[in-house]
């Protein structure tokens, strides 16, 4: 008796004027859903000049949660037109792209963040992996909208395939490949043109060079008439760039497996030789304003002259310390980040067994070698590094900027900011070293998108 009341008396109040809750609240579904189509078609019904010019003015950080309201803006934000309308007004990002191999994961992974998603939880946006991509030691450059990753190696030899990373749909294309297969070779972008130089096989290289053109999509051999027999025998080269000479030139610089600088001129198309790099153990080599900016064990960061490399003297080149960045050094001495893997430890291998004959003391590659990884973003250094904690293991991004003191000639860097951009568990102790357990950073590049 007493529900057949309370029914009489909700049907007597809902007859009276007022909405079922549950009619109230699909009644509000359908209006939201009107408001959204509203908007969308109001935007997309205006001229396509002014919708670019709007969204032109959106972050990329917003990016991925504007593409969710419909298709038409799905398609409107990965359109080449208004990356092209974002570049004239001025409006570019910086966008770090950054390839992790994690030991848990049969594939290398590339992740993208901004400056402006830094403090927000999933900062770093996962793109999906291209399956047939190398593992390790293919030479990567960024170009235009994109990455390319040339060479490397699959199943332990030699690739001759090339990828493209698209930076603005995080989408894969399978790109003609090269003449010769390649792994650990140099790579560089001059006027427009992609050249790679060596990591051919030793003494079996039928071309030392080859050419990529975008436009054309087609691959050339490159005229190398100051090759010899040295190049062949000894062709992965470990550190690479592009500089511009002393006559204002830009060349690709490449550092060969023997510590020897090579130059190769497009415009003259010669290969020539260079300084030395008498430690041979400085890795990462990022060129800004003509200043070559490399990695030491002891958690340095170093600094040369890019015209060192042509000045070809028995002391060989000839690098300082970046300054200010002292109070970094202990963490980055611990950092174990980068990747020293094929090639490198089958040399080390040899050299290992070297030392044991000599009755030296062994050193794993490891702790010769340094562990943090230097890359650009524009006019500053990034920085990444790894801290290994009881319960979890986090990389480090810093951002410095460089600045070179007129009285005494040195390089100063300033730290912009430091955060960590990701968390991964612990490594799990087995019978292969520490250190093989851990996340590597393989490459890392940026674009202004």
């Amino acid at each position: 008796l007493f529900k057949k009341k309370k029914k009489r008396k909700q049907d007597t109040m809902w007859s009276s004027g007022k909405e079922r809750p549950q009619k109230r609240q699909r009644r509000d579904e359908i209006e939201m859903s009107k408001n959204l189509k509203v908007s969308s078609s109001a935007l997309t019904s205006l001229p396509y000049d002014i919708v670019l010019n709007c969204l032109a003015r959106v972050s990329r950080s917003d990016h991925a949660s504007l593409s969710l309201v419909s298709k038409p803006h799905r398609d409107l934000l990965h359109s080449p037109e208004l990356y092209d309308v974002r570049s004239r007004m001025g409006l570019t990002e910086k966008c770090i792209f950054l390839c992790l191999s994690i030991p848990s994961d049969p594939f290398v992974r590339w992740f993208a963040f901004t400056r402006k998603a830094l403090n927000n939880p999933g900062r770093l946006v996962p793109i999906r992996p291209h399956l047939y991509q190398p593992s390790e030691v293919s030479a990567v450059v960024a170009h235009g909208w994109g990455i390319y990753i040339i060479g490397g190696v699959i199943g332990g030899r030699r690739s001759s395939r090339v990828f493209f990373l698209d930076g603005r749909t995080h989408t894969w294309t399978n790109l003609p490949s090269m003449w010769e297969a390649r792994a650990s070779a140099a790579a560089g972008v001059v006027d427009g043109k992609i050249y790679v130089l060596g990591g051919c096989e030793e003494g079996k290289a039928r071309i030392y060079g080859e050419v990529f053109d975008p436009e054309t999509q087609t691959w050339d051999a490159l005229p190398m008439p100051g090759l010899d027999e040295k190049c062949l025998r000894f062709p992965m080269v470990y550190e690479s760039a592009v500089v511009m000479t002393m006559e204002e030139k830009k060349k690709v610089l490449a550092l060969s497996g023997t510590a020897e600088g090579l130059m190769y001129n497009p415009s003259e198309g010669i290969l020539k030789r260079g300084n030395f790099d008498l430690c041979g153990k400085r890795r990462g080599w990022q060129v800004i304003e003509n200043v070559i900016y490399s990695c030491e064990t002891g958690g340095r960061i170093l600094w040369c002259e890019a015209t060192e490399m042509e000045r070809r003297t028995n002391k060989g080149m000839k690098w300082g310390e970046v300054m200010g960045l002292e109070d970094l050094r202990k963490t980055l001495c611990a950092s174990k980040l980068v990747s020293y893997g094929w090639g490198v430890s089958d040399h080390w291998e040899f050299f290992e067994w070297e030392r044991a004959r000599e009755g030296l003391l062994k050193a794993h590659v490891d702790d010769v070698y340094p562990g943090h990884k230097l890359s650009s973003s524009g006019p500053n250094l990034l920085l990444f590094w790894d801290v290994l904690g009881p319960h979890k293991l986090e990389i480090f991004c810093a951002e410095i900027s460089l600045q070179r003191r007129k009285e005494t000639g040195q390089i100063w860097g300033n730290l912009v900011w430091s955060e960590a951009v990701m968390t991964l568990d612990p490594p799990v102790m087995t019978l292969k070293p520490s250190h093989h357990q851990r996340c590597k950073v393989l490459y890392s590049l940026s674009l202004d998108l």
